[in-house]
């Protein structure tokens, strides 16, 4: 995965649920495309609300934890355990 689709999902691993806008905003950069690459490899799905006006919310997928080796999301390092290590 290049370095724009790994922040992407960083993004949507630390914030979600997270639509494509926040995403973009929060990396300064368009996300489109890194979305829709990590939507095909199956590590986000996009949920798509059934309330009139509500965005589409991507999320990460099991496969996504089983790829790098987490058993929730609550087991995601946060940025003080980065710094120490």
């Amino acid at each position: 995965l290049s370095t724009a689709v790994l922040e992407t999902l960083s993004v949507v691993a630390y914030n979600q649920p997270a639509t494509a806008e926040m995403v973009s905003e929060l990396r300064g950069a368009p996300s489109g495309a890194a979305l829709a690459q990590l939507v095909r490899r199956k590590l986000l799905r996009l949920d798509r609300p059934s309330e009139r006006g509500a965005k589409p919310q991507y999320t990460t997928t099991d496969r996504f934890l089983r790829l790098f080796g987490l058993e929730s999301l609550s087991t995601l390092p946060r940025s003080e355990e980065l710094e120490k290590a």
